[in-house]
């Protein structure tokens, strides 16, 4: 080990994805209520988002996910006259079980054009 420093050889190299995922979880959440459908394994869930940001979302769910698992949300935003599916595919980064349900907080690997739409009309509703 010529020329290395052993002080270097000690130190935990840098973890980007956890700095990120708390970075994101800085993100000033939205409270919603919004029925949404969860896709997973070919299975049909009903579930509430809850919370989104730019980056992630919160829902509840009667079924518990294990954390690193890929989900699709499947929810519907109003756009004119029609209603417009809004499709995000989901990274569970936690499950917890709260009162008979779970609460399920996971990152948006794929912002949708739709989803980005409704994001920024929600929130710039809220700032007003």
């Amino acid at each position: 080990m010529k020329g290395t420093d052993k002080n270097h050889l000690l130190q935990p190299a840098p973890q980007k994805s956890s700095q990120e995922y708390l970075e994101r979880r800085r993100e000033d959440r939205l409270p919603a209520h919004l029925p949404s459908i969860l896709l997973n394994k070919g299975h049909t869930i009903y579930t509430t988002i809850i919370n989104l940001s730019s980056n992630g979302i919160g829902f509840l769910s009667a079924v518990p996910l294990n954390t690193d698992e890929e989900v699709q949300i499947t929810f519907e935003r109003k756009s004119a006259n029609t209603l417009v599916p809004v499709d995000l595919k989901v990274h569970v980064r936690s499950c917890r079980e709260v009162d008979f349900e779970y609460y399920i907080g996971g990152s948006i690997d794929n912002k949708s054009v739709e989803y980005t739409k409704f994001f920024n009309t929600v929130d710039n509703t809220d700032e007003s």
